[in-house]
């Protein structure tokens, strides 16, 4: 974990959004989990070594050798405009016909989400969250210090009855955005289901709203039939973030936001102010990547290496989990979100977990106000599937051991 700090002479200098950042508590598990005598389900890890050493080496020297002048130099703000026709193929792969001009390259998503919580959030304002959400998410908007509504999640993603319910009960207040994760959920594992993407549409409509649909994983599809992203069903209400960290590397840093032409232009003039572009250098490697058609080739081999790691945790968990204990099979992605009885605080097991080397992390890093104690979150992408098993093991007994230790003190539900 982090060093503990003792005491900061500059405290008082600090600017009140500062003072509201807080540490991603996966951030503060990697300097544990990098151990390699620690198994971890902790960090959302794609298995790099998934993809062919020679192919991304003959990318890079093609970069370096015929464009280099233009991969080492500055560009612009908005991107690299072969980049973005290639982005907008991909995004064609999902139903998503996208003009290359309302696309802004991001060095990942997540600048993404914290350029759009600057353009959007002053203090005081309330965007919409799933209830649990993306903590980098959370991490973006916090700083701008604005009012979460948390709407829960079940088996068929945000529950939008009870999105208009919080709605109507808000006194007129109107959010600035709803932030969702519709397909193969970080964490929950879940997929909103069509009814409930139609019904999320037809509210950001009736209230005016805008929608945030943030899509890493929908390109990791395991089974079950593909469903239309949200903003292939409405462009005008919908803000597409696209990345390629999870279906090409994260070490790129290549994200995108699809966005009307107004909110392109906001962005971009902030964005020149956090980095001036993004790196030169990462477009055209990922450009040459998709160009070279080596995405459409190598996306079924790492599919199939998750979904026999997923196989593998759901096995594992069926064998090893206690009676009381509950997740849903995700049909892609990276993650499972595990259900443990309500009087359990995950939080307080990692140390344990962590004495028996594995990690994951606990449910309350997914929640503005720390909820979700009782749960915890499972990558099932980094590890083999025999370390997936060991570490599902080893996790289940620590589990049973402190549902002994309640059960010895009178609690047990």
């Amino acid at each position: 974990m982090s060093p503990e700090v003792i005491f900061d002479p500059f405290t008082n200098l600090y600017s009140k959004a500062t003072r509201l950042v807080k540490s991603s508590e996966i951030r503060d598990l990697m300097s544990i989990t990098g151990r390699h005598d620690i198994i971890s389900f902790a960090g959302g890890l794609p298995y790099i070594d998934g993809l062919p050493k020679d192919e991304l080496a003959s990318v890079m020297e093609s970069v370096l050798q015929n464009s280099h002048t233009t991969a080492l130099q500055y560009g612009s703000t908005e991107g690299l405009v072969g980049l973005k026709s290639h982005l907008a193929d991909l995004m064609s792969e999902e139903g998503l016909d996208a003009d290359t001009d309302y696309i802004l390259i991001t060095s990942g998503s997540q600048q993404a989400l914290d350029l759009l919580s600057r353009v959007f959030i002053d203090p005081g304002d309330s965007v919409v969250v799933e209830g649990p959400t993306y903590v980098g998410a959370l991490s973006a908007f916090r700083p701008n210090n604005p009012e979460f509504i948390t709407v829960p999640l079940d088996e068929n993603g945000i529950q939008t009855n009870l999105l208009r319910q919080a709605l109507e009960s808000s006194g007129g207040k109107k959010p600035k955005f709803i932030y969702v994760v519709p397909n193969f959920h970080n964490p929950a594992g879940v997929t909103m289901s069509m009814d409930r993407r139609l019904d999320l549409i037809e509210i950001a409509h009736e209230y005016d709203l805008l929608i945030i649909e943030d899509n890493p994983y929908g390109l990791l599809r395991f089974e079950g039939k593909p469903l239309p992203t949200l903003a292939s069903i409405d462009r005008d209400k919908v803000i597409y973030v696209g990345t390629l960290s999870k279906i090409v590397s994260p070490g790129i840093r290549v994200g995108w936001v699809l966005a009307p032409s107004p909110i392109i232009e906001k962005l971009a003039k902030l964005k020149q102010s956090a980095d001036l572009c993004s790196s030169n250098l990462s477009q055209t490697f990922a450009e040459e990547y998709l160009q070279r058609g080596l995405f459409k080739k190598n996306i079924p081999h790492i599919r199939e290496i998750y979904r026999v790691r997923r196989d593998a945790m759901l096995s594992s968990l069926e064998e090893n989990f206690p009676e009381g204990a509950s997740w849903a099979k995700p049909g892609g992605g990276l993650f499972i979100w595990a259900n443990l009885p309500s009087y359990l605080d995950t939080a307080k097991m990692l140390p344990l977990a962590i004495e028996k080397k594995v990690a994951f992390v606990p449910g309350g890093a997914f929640y503005h106000d720390g909820s979700g104690r009782n749960n915890m979150r499972l990558n099932f992408s980094f590890p083999s599937p025999e370390e997936i098993y060991i570490g599902i093991e080893k996790l289940g007994t620590v589990i049973r051991k402190e549902m002994e230790l309640y059960r010895s003190l009178g609690i047990s539900g």
